[in-house]
């Protein structure tokens, strides 16, 4: 690969882009689907516990418990989605109900590593912490069993 002084040809280097984005995926923070593709997504900032920069698609970080150390799922598990879900109160001074946005989706129960699933409510289950109990951090429609939803601002993110 180099010409014999160490260096490698021009043709084989790589943009100071697709450096970044190469970077960025071995960091498990984003997809490769960029590299060499003229199209750009918009990003979008979801999370209130860092500047975690991510776009529709992109696969996740280490999940864990906004409160305890618990990890609720490892990286590249789930998939960044944008789809309204009306849930409930999170945070003691919070709303009774919010609209939420911004989830990560998994395609199995078996893809966590530590969840808790409550009740039914309106064909909905609702996912909080297995061993702390806080919640809800995200939710479930029993009529589509291959769909789990985490909310993305309502957890922590471990680089």
């Amino acid at each position: 690969m180099s010409d014999g002084n160490g260096e490698v040809p021009a043709q084989q280097q790589l943009s100071a882009e697709q450096l970044k984005e190469i970077q960025k995926f071995l960091l498990g923070g984003a997809s490769m689907t960029g590299l060499g593709s003229d199209s750009k997504k918009e990003p979008v900032v979801y999370s209130s516990w860092g500047d975690v920069v991510v776009t529709e698609g992109d696969e996740n970080k280490l999940i864990t418990c906004p409160r305890c150390p618990s990890k609720i799922c490892l990286p590249g598990a789930a998939t960044f989605v944008v789809i309204d879900k009306k849930m409930g109160k999170f945070k003691v001074d919070g709303p009774e109900e919010e609209v939420i946005s911004k989830f990560w989706r998994l395609g199995s129960l078996m893809s966590f590593e530590n969840i808790g699933v409550s009740h039914i409510k309106d064909n909905t289950k609702f996912l909080s912490c297995a061993d702390c109990e806080v919640g809800p951090i995200g939710w479930h429609d029993i009529n589509d069993k291959t769909k789990f939803y985490i909310a993305a601002e309502r957890v922590r993110y471990v680089q």
